[in-house]
């Protein structure tokens, strides 16, 4: 539902989705917000700044054309994000105040009294989400929630259920996003984790019924007897709702389809047999760090398994009517590893017959400074590869390819943001 209406010399276009709500401001301030009224997105000034439930907001632009080429990205300080929530809630209590005013106009008004209610019940909610209450909201996302490290990006919406914390093996040199140990839930504790999910988030599940993402790091990694069990329990607490969701969120749309990272060598652990019983209790698409075809630099940057465990894994999955979503790490082992890397890669993506239903990623490697990976290049002299020699190897990758209809996508893990 779209409506378009005036206050004064301040014009409004309101965008009532069954997810979300936009509102423009004169046309260029942007303001949306989820139907719990929390604020998701803000849009001013050419810069979109993107708040996530942990609380934090990360703004994202594009320098003046010959300044530089790639899109710049800043978290905002504590301060900043008060400043950002306050401002946009006075914005929505403005509207909300002035909606039922004689100085009101419609320019294109609502078709029926229920829109209108609807629109108001949700700019009410945006209204009350300052920062105080964001504060609040993202302490108690804090308490269902263990942090949540990274996700692919055809699931930023995805509605993460947490059976597992932590990473299996938590070796990468690369990697810095999973700092406790690694446990699975019993089937109890998760059926307990779901409802808290559901109780937290409300009416904002709704902005996140695309699809559920089983995390955490390699939730795969579980053995057959216990992963199943939890998987059956999304099937039970999250069965599609046979009439339309309201505003409290209750029950999703998603289906119940679930997607989950996986690493290649424990991947090698199931069967076949067992990859379609995972796909009959909704698992639809696996995403496998492949990072490199290169064993190597895999052994270099201290990643489990070899080059042979991925196309055995990703074959046995495709082999139960699985999706594939594969991840490769551009630049990853800088100069010394290039030619391997991108030469060995190629083979091994050719040997995995992805198809249109698959995803390959390309990920330009992030030297976290927390993370391994850095210190022990710089002890060895490795070059890091430049902006335009990552390109490089991108389009290397590509053009090895042999015509698959695979969807190739860049992932930038510095914009993720739930």
């Amino acid at each position: 539902m779209i409506f378009q209406g005036r206050w004064h010399a301040t014009s409004y276009a309101l965008s009532l989705k069954d997810s979300s709500l936009s509102v423009a401001i004169n046309g260029d301030y942007i303001l949306v917000c989820d139907l719990a009224g929390r604020l998701y997105s803000v849009y001013q000034a050419g810069r979109h700044q993107r708040r996530s439930l942990s609380g934090q907001v990360l703004q994202k632009w594009t320098p003046p054309v010959g300044t530089t080429t790639e899109r710049q990205r800043r978290w905002f300080t504590q301060a900043e994000v008060d400043l950002l929530l306050d401002e946009a809630a006075r914005h929505f209590r403005q509207l909300h105040a002035a909606l039922p005013t004689p100085a009101w106009e419609w320019v294109t008004p609502p078709d029926r009294a229920s829109a209108l209610d609807e629109l108001l019940h949700v700019i009410e909610r945006a209204g009350r989400f300052d920062s105080g209450r964001a504060r609040a909201d993202a302490a108690r996302f804090a308490k269902v929630y263990s942090p949540i490290g990274i996700l692919p990006p055809d699931q930023y919406l995805a509605l993460v259920l947490q059976a597992t914390t932590g990473c299996s093996f938590n070796t990468c040199t690369f990697c810095d996003l999973y700092h406790q140990p690694f446990r699975v839930k019993t089937p109890a504790e998760f059926r307990r984790h779901l409802h808290e999910v559901r109780e937290y988030l409300g009416a904002s599940i709704l902005l996140r019924q695309r699809s559920i993402f089983l995390g955490a790091a390699n939730a795969l990694a579980i053995p057959l007897p216990r992963l199943l069990p939890l998987l059956e329990i999304i099937q039970e607490e999250l069965r599609p709702s046979p009439q339309p969701l309201s505003l409290e969120g209750r029950g999703t749309r998603s289906g119940g389809e679930v997607y989950a990272f996986l690493d290649a060598f424990t991947g090698t652990r199931k069967s076949v047999e067992n990859y379609r019983a995972l796909a009959e209790r909704g698992l639809r698409r696996v995403y496998i760090g492949l990072e490199s075809g290169h064993d190597p630099l895999l052994e270099f940057v201290r990643k489990p398994g070899h080059a042979r465990d991925a196309i055995e894994t990703v074959q046995a999955i495709k082999a139960a009517g699985i999706n594939i979503g594969l991840i490769v790490l551009i630049g990853l082992g800088g100069e010394r590893f290039a030619a391997g890397h991108a030469a060995d890669t190629i083979a091994v993506l050719n040997q995995l017959h992805l198809d249109t239903g698959d995803l390959l990623y390309f990920s330009d490697l992030v030297e976290e400074p927390g993370a391994p990976y850095p210190v022990l290049a710089a002890q060895l002299g490795i070059r890091a590869l430049t902006a335009p020699e990552r390109a490089a190897q991108r389009n290397t990758l590509r053009s090895g390819l042999r015509p698959s209809g695979v969807k190739i996508s860049n992932y930038d893990v510095r914009e993720f943001v739930y």
